[in-house]
């Protein structure tokens, strides 16, 4: 693609920086590449709806994100684009050296801007969904999908926006978390089991040999409990809040966990390190039979983990008192490998998959063959792409989850009587 190595975000040549190009621009780029294949063409996106919440993403923000997109971008001999109000893409013909300074630049670039703006955002900021880039050789299918979603959001949000219906997010509120446990009181277990309570398998697949299912995980789903009860809150950015939140949801967890695991075989649920010293967590243990808790796992994030280390360590200890077991969950493929996931305790590490994880991976063998040297038993989820299955093969990884998954499920399964 010819465009790409020769014209750019740059100079209009009266020293003016010109601006990135448009959504519909991006389409008709993509279309003549794909008539067109040239190898080591890579489209970059650059979310800033992923990392900050909507009251943040002011104009003045998303004007100089796009100055210095379109800096780097034309620095990289490649086309710059705003891709929605908030996002940006850039187009290139580069290596795959000079594309990890790409992503490393971008990242740099918006943390840098977002801090000048909004001093103390750091840390409340989504890093790993900050920048995506497809190989359009390898990947123009999710390149495509992604950019097509861009588009159905425009047409949507133009839609809205003529029926008088555009809607401005607010913040989570302590009222907010207060309302989700009246529901559930108000509801009751059974019912609010059955409308919000979602459950998802993780499977065992070995090649040559048929998929066979060996843990279920139960979670709150947020999309449900989201449309009756804050359909116009803005979750990201919510800080502490948000936290509290999720230790309400903890509760509920705990309290219908048996109206929850009525099939019985091995389960999972996720909780903080901090809802293991509630009395609910203690009701939990008290009421479940030793047979029972021999095939619950106990799911916590490893950011979790590591800023509640001491309180973790007295929690484990208790937690494999009663023959139960530990997963450590939000282990992204280039964080595999920087906790030592055997020394903590953990039998179970799910190591995220999603767009780039293919390569990160293979970067980071060594970190899973160490896990599986260990007994610590990788699992992909999020699986949504062959693809997935095919790299965990590779590399000693048979155990998966995600919508791949569920579609596979449902594929093998005997016709219902």
């Amino acid at each position: 693609m010819s465009d790409v190595t020769s014209t750019a975000a740059a100079d209009d040549g009266g020293g003016n920086r010109s601006k990135p190009k448009d959504l519909r621009a991006l389409v008709q780029d993509m279309g003549q590449w794909r008539h067109a294949p040239e190898a080591g063409v890579n489209l970059v996106i650059v979310s800033v709806a992923a990392a900050l919440p909507e009251t943040k993403r002011v104009p003045s923000l998303i004007a100089q994100i796009g100055e210095g997109m379109a800096a780097i971008g034309a620095k990289r001999h490649g086309l710059t684009y705003q891709v929605s109000t908030s996002d940006f893409g850039i187009m290139a013909k580069v290596t795959e050296t000079a594309l990890i300074g790409l992503v490393r630049d971008l990242k740099v670039e918006m943390l840098r801007t977002i801090e000048r703006n909004f001093p103390g955002s750091f840390g409340t900021i989504d890093q790993s969904r900050l920048v995506l880039s497809y190989d359009l050789v390898n990947n123009y299918r999710s390149a495509a999908d992604r950019v097509a979603k861009y588009a159905e959001v425009a047409q949507r949000t133009a839609g809205e926006q003529e029926q008088g219906g555009d809607k401005q997010l607010r913040p989570l509120t302590t009222a907010d978390i207060k309302n989700v446990m009246k529901a559930y009181e108000k509801f009751g277990t059974e019912k609010f089991v059955k409308a919000f309570v979602r459950n998802q398998d993780i499977v065992m697949q070995v090649p040559g040999k048929p998929m066979e299912k060996v843990l279920t995980e139960y979670f709150i789903s947020m999309d449900l409990l989201r449309k009756p009860l804050f359909i116009d809150v803005e979750m990201r950015g919510s800080g502490r809040l948000f936290n509290e939140f999720t230790l309400v949801l903890d509760q509920i967890l705990l309290q219908a966990f048996d109206q929850m695991h009525t099939i019985g075989g091995r389960c999972s649920i996720n909780l903080n390190v901090e809802s293991v010293f509630t009395e609910q967590f203690e009701a939990f243990i008290e009421r479940t039979s030793e047979a029972v808790l021999k095939d619950v796992v106990f799911e916590f994030r490893q950011s979790n983990i590591v800023e509640n280390f001491d309180e973790f360590q007295v929690a484990r200890g208790l937690i494999k008192s009663k023959g139960a077991t530990i997963a450590v969950d939000q282990n992204f493929p280039q964080t595999v490998g920087l906790v030592d996931l055997d020394y903590i305790g953990a039998s179970i590490a799910k190591i995220h998959w999603r767009n780039g994880a293919e390569d990160i991976l293979k970067e980071r063998e060594r970190a899973v063959k160490y896990l599986l040297d260990c007994g610590v038993l990788p699992v992909l989820i999020r699986v949504d792409n062959e693809r997935a299955l095919e790299v965990g093969a590779r590399m000693g990884i048979n155990m998966f989850q995600g919508f791949l998954i569920d579609d596979l499920i449902k594929k093998n399964a005997p016709p219902a009587p």
